[in-house]
């Protein structure tokens, strides 16, 4: 089997239900396919073949989800490609999968073109979409799915064929290849399709960048794949998103904590109706179980806290809702795709109950190697990098990233834990912890922190709350106010540039 079998299940199961939304323009499933089929034909005929690469570096719109079922049509690789990354970012990744076309938008094609000018690629068939001033060896996806005959069927391509490369953020070095299958993909959605109780029909509004795993991985593929409706907004806009939850009836919405802060604040000034919503989904650092609770309690229905990585194709530990629940834990060892120990570091051997040691993961998600050479990976476990501890009942609760690890006088202290307390805070909306240089005990914890507008919070505040909730040795030495917080191109925390601010 592979995820367009799918796909072509539903177009014969349904063919006039909606697949995709965007704005006020809709596409069934049946028209979906056909242009999925359209999109394998052009890029046959632009010399893809199977197992080259395809960089797509789209936003959320509807050519990325053709672009993307185009190619798998032609049993090529996914290479998506942040939309934010600047020219030296895609030279790297294109030297390193050498792919046979790019597709871009208006406003990525000129670092598309640069960056290929100035890599090592030969032979690399380029479109773009609404590019009406682009040079003339510049094909019109748009326009060429749209008016091509298709020529290309469903094609028998085995699970096991590779899928995707997805990269890595790079937050502790230079971006990873990491190649995902079919089977990976298919995996993934199955069990998100379970967790998040979707069914043909189910509404889930993509907020996420779907060239990131999680936009593909636990949105996109699980939607299409159930026969659910994908509705695409490109840009995250809380008030926006709160009338698609109005107007198409989401059942499924998910996003970063600072999404959820959001919409709690608009929130605090309109009325909203979110019968529809039967689950939300948070992830990434910051989860608190204050902000669970007040998100659940907003939207009605259950919010689930997550954990997962590039190499897990985003997917990796869920709560489970149906049994008990042990807010912030990401839930327990045994997982539907994941089996998850933490040992110690330097033993290898698992740690006792409650003490933190590396995550180890292991399961129908993982990645079946990187492009790297330098990062193989071929063991049973795969370690994640990540600090974790498990409880008496097998709960696993993420810390944070071994290498964020603030030593403070011979104590650990995890970022993730106190930026988690911080924003417990009704007027903070994020919060960063990172080591100052500390002549007496080597590094020091100090906060950054973004508050909501009009806010009065004082800095004696937060050092307070966090010393009434935590040892002592974990709280802030310094708290300062910014009007952003700083983010790399893939929208993670950029903890660098605030460490190079101290």
């Amino acid at each position: 089997m592979n995820y367009l079998d799918y796909l072509a299940s539903n177009e014969r199961a349904f063919p006039d239900r909606v697949a995709v939304r965007e704005g006020d323009v809709t596409w069934t499933y049946a028209e979906l396919l056909e242009d999925a089929r359209s999109a394998a034909t052009v890029l046959g005929d632009a010399g893809v073949d199977a197992g080259d690469a395809v960089v797509v570096m789209l936003p959320n719109t509807y050519h990325f989800v053709t672009s993307t079922l185009g190619s798998l049509a032609r049993r090529a690789v996914v290479v998506p490609v942040n939309t934010r990354f600047q020219r030296r970012e895609v030279v790297s990744l294109i030297d390193q999968v050498e792919p046979s076309a790019a597709i871009a938008s208006e406003a990525t094609l000129p670092v598309v073109n640069d960056a290929l000018d100035e890599s090592d690629a030969t032979d690399v068939a380029v479109f773009g979409v609404r590019t009406d001033d682009a040079p003339d060896d510049v094909g019109r996806w748009d326009v060429a799915v749209r008016t091509t005959r298709p020529a290309v069927a469903v094609p028998e391509t085995m699970g096991e064929r590779e899928a995707f490369v997805l990269h890595t953020s790079g937050t502790t070095g230079r971006p990873k290849g990491v190649v995902h299958t079919h089977a990976n993909l298919i995996a993934v959605s199955d069990a998100s399709v379970v967790s998040y109780e979707m069914e043909p029909g189910s509404v889930f509004l993509a907020v996420m960048p779907l060239y990131h795993c999680t936009g593909i991985g636990t949105i996109l593929g699980p939607t299409l794949k159930v026969g659910g409706e994908l509705l695409l907004r490109e840009e995250w806009d809380p008030v926006a998103a709160l009338d698609d939850v109005e107007a198409h009836g989401v059942n499924v919405f998910s996003g970063v904590p600072a999404m959820f802060k959001d919409w709690l604040a608009v929130a605090s000034d309109r009325s909203v109706d979110t019968d529809s919503v039967r689950t939300g989904v948070i992830g990434g650092a910051g989860v608190s179980a204050d902000l669970i609770r007040r998100s659940e309690a907003f939207l009605d229905a259950p919010v689930l806290n997550g954990w997962g990585m590039t190499e897990t194709f985003a997917a990796g530990l869920w709560e489970d809702r149906r049994g008990p629940r042990r807010l912030p834990s990401v839930g327990r060892t045994s997982g539907r795709l994941i089996e998850a120990k933490v040992v110690d570091r330097s033993t290898g051997g698992e740690v006792p109950t409650n003490e933190p040691g590396e995550l180890l993961v292991r399961g129908e998600a993982l990645l079946t190697g990187y492009l790297d050479h330098e990062a193989e990976w071929t063991g049973e476990w795969f370690h994640t990098g990540d600090y974790a501890r498990v409880d008496e009942d097998g709960y696993v609760y993420v810390l944070d990233r071994v290498d964020y690890t603030i030593i403070t006088g011979g104590e650990n202290v995890y970022p993730q834990e106190v930026e988690g307390v911080i924003e417990e805070l009704d007027d903070v909306r994020e919060a960063a912890v990172v080591g100052k240089p500390d002549g007496w005990k080597g590094r020091k914890p100090v906060a950054f922190v973004e508050r909501h507008p009009r806010s009065d919070l004082t800095a004696e505040e937060v050092r307070d709350h966090v010393l009434a909730e935590l040892a002592a040795f974990k709280h802030p030495r310094q708290v300062t106010f910014v009007d952003a917080l700083p983010r790399n191109a893939t929208g993670k925390l950029d903890r660098q540039t605030l460490e190079e601010r101290l």
